[in-house]
C-alpha cells in the first residue's frame, strides 16, 4: 500500500507535504546556508565532543556526527536531520491516524516551516515532543501501561538530550497527569510508576551531561541576569509575544513584512482571544486531551516568563515555538474542517511567495561556496585566523557559511580583531569574506 496514495489522504495534504519539502530544498540552496552562531557551535560540537564543550545538550551534535558518516559534511548532515524530522512527524501521524489533517497543518505552518531549514536542534526536538504528545493522548484514552511508561521514559531522555527546555515539558506533563489521575480516580500506584519512569529518563541524561561538562544543565553562570524592572519586563515580554505569535511572519520577503508589520499584534490578539473564547465556551465539553494542550501551553509559557526574567535568552519565536505548538494543536482541534482547509491553502500560497522571493533575490549556495573557498589558504597547520574590523560581521551569513566550510574541511579557525596578532596558519579579513 502506498502511504501517499490519493485514496488514503487528501490531495491537499499531499500537495502541502510536497511543497514543504521543495521549499526546504530551495531555501537551503538559495541562501547562505541558513546558519546562526548557535549552528556553528553545534557543528563544532559534533566535530569533536571532547575538545569543544559547548553549553548545549549532546543530542543534536550526536545526530549530526552520526549522519556525517554518510554525508561526509556536518553542514549537510544537519539539514538532512531536520528534513527527516518533518517527514517522520507526517508519516507517523498518518500511520497512527493521530490527528493527521491537523498535524499536516501545524508542522507545515509558521513557525515550524521557518525553523526547519536552519541548523538548530528544534526540528528533531519537535519530532520527539510530538511523540510525547501522542503517548500522553494514549494514556488519557487508555490509562497507564508499562509499555507507555517505557516509551515515555525513552522519549523524555531524548527530549532533554536535544534541548534542556524539555525539562519544562516533563514537569508540565507529570503535573497534568497527576491532576488527571486525581479527578478520574485512577490508580495512584500507576501514576507514581509513570512519574518514576519519566524522571528516570530525564535524570539519566542529566547524569550523562554532568559527566560530560560538570553541570546537569550546562554551565549557566554566564546567562544569569539581574532582574529587570517589572513593568518594563512585562511590557517587553508581551510585545515580543504579540509580534512572534502572528502567523504572518511566515513570509520572508522583508519588504512585504514591513508593509504588514502593523498587523502582527492584531493577528496575535485574535489568536489569543479566539483560544480564550473557545476554552470558555466549550470548557464543559472539552475532553482531557484538550485540557492537556492548554495546560501545557500555559505551563511552558510561565516557565519561559521565568527564564526571560532570570537569564539572558533571546526573545524570539524559536524559544517560544514549543509553547506555540501546543496552542496551535488546541486551536486546530477546535476549528471547522473548512477553516483547516483554508489555512492549508494559505500555507501553499505563502510557500510559493517565499520560493519566488528566494529565486528572484538570492544567490545559489554552490556559487557562494565557490567564492568562499578562495579565502581558504593552503596551510600545513590547517588553521585560519578570521580578523574582524567590525564585531557585527561575526554574525554575518557569509562569515557563518565560511566557518561551516572550514569545519567540513577539518580546518580550525580563530577569531580576533587584530590583523597583526601572531597565530599559526594564515589570516583572512571578514570584510573580504562578505564582499
Amino acid at each position: 500500500m502506498k502511504i501517499w496514495s490519493i485514496k488514503n489522504c487528501t490531495a491537499l495534504d499531499f500537495i502541502i507535504f510536497s511543497v514543504v519539502i521543495v521549499f526546504f530544498v530551495i531555501r537551503i540552496f538559495l541562501s547562505s546556508g541558513e546558519l546562526s552562531p548557535d549552528s556553528i557551535q553545534y557543528l563544532l560540537q559534533s566535530q569533536n565532543f571532547w575538545t569543544y564543550k559547548v553549553n548545549f545538550p549532546l543530542g543534536y551534535g550526536f545526530l549530526i556526527k552520526a549522519f556525517h558518516y554518510f554525508t561526509k559534511s556536518y553542514f549537510l548532515a544537519s539539514k538532512i536531520i531536520n528534513l527527516f524530522s518533518y517527514v517522520a512527524i507526517i508519516i507517523f501521524s498518518y500511520c497512527k491516524k493521530f490527528f493527521f489533517p491537523q498535524t499536516v497543518l501545524i508542522f507545515s505552518f509558521y513557525p515550524f516551516i521557518n525553523l526547519y531549514p536552519q541548523s538548530f536542534s528544534e526540528a528533531p526536538y519537535f519530532c520527539i515532543n510530538y511523540l510525547i504528545i501522542y503517548f500522553i493522548h494514549k494514556i488519557i484514552q487508555n490509562g497507564f501501561t508499562w509499555k507507555n511508561n517505557l516509551w515515555i521514559s525513552l522519549l523524555f531522555f531524548l527530549l532533554i538530550a536535544l534541548r534542556f527546555s524539555g525539562l519544562f515539558v516533563c514537569i508540565v506533563s507529570i503535573t497534568f497527569l497527576g491532576i488527571w489521575t486525581y479527578h478520574k480516580n485512577q490508580s495512584l500506584k500507576t501514576f507514581l510508576l509513570f512519574t518514576l519512569s519519566s524522571a528516570s529518563g530525564v535524570c539519566f541524561y542529566l547524569f550523562i551531561n554532568t559527566l560530560y561538562c560538570g553541570f546537569p544543565l550546562g554551565d549557566r553562570r554566564h546567562l544569569q541576569n539581574e532582574p529587570p524592572n517589572s513593568s518594563y519586563f512585562i511590557s517587553e515580554f508581551w510585545t515580543s509575544v504579540l509580534h512572534d505569535f502572528s502567523f504572518l511572519n511566515i513570509f520572508i520577503h522583508k519588504g512585504l513584512l514591513d508593509k504588514i508589520s502593523s498587523l502582527h499584534y492584531f493577528v496575535s490578539l485574535i489568536i489569543i482571544f479566539f483560544t480564550l473564547f473557545v476554552f470558555v465556551k466549550k470548557r464543559k465539553k472539552l475532553n482531557a486531551f484538550n485540557y492537556y494542550l492548554i495546560f501545557s501551553f500555559l505551563g511552558i509559557m510561565i516557565s519561559l516568563l521565568y527564564s526571560y526574567y532570570t537569564t539572558k535568552i533571546d526573545h524570539t519565536i524559536r524559544i517560544k515555538s514549543n509553547a506555540y505548538m501546543y496552542l496551535l494543536f488546541f486551536i486546530s482541534l477546535n476549528i471547522p474542517k473548512m477553516t483547516i482547509i483554508f489555512f492549508k491553502q494559505f500555507v501553499i500560497l505563502a510557500l510559493f511567495i517565499n520560493s519566488f522571493t528566494l529565486v528572484k533575490y538570492s544567490e545559489k549556495l554552490t556559487i557562494q561556496i565557490k567564492k568562499q573557498k578562495v579565502h581558504i589558504c593552503d596551510s600545513k597547520e590547517k588553521v585560519i585566523n578570521i580578523v574582524y574590523k567590525y564585531d557585527t560581521l561575526r554574525n554575518n551569513a557569509q562569515v557563518l557559511l565560511f566557518k561551516a566550510i572550514l569545519i567540513d574541511r577539518k580546518f580550525n579557525f580563530h577569531e580576533s580583531d587584530n590583523h597583526n596578532k601572531r597565530v599559526s596558519g594564515c589570516s583572512v579579513k571578514a570584510s573580504d569574506i562578505v564582499k
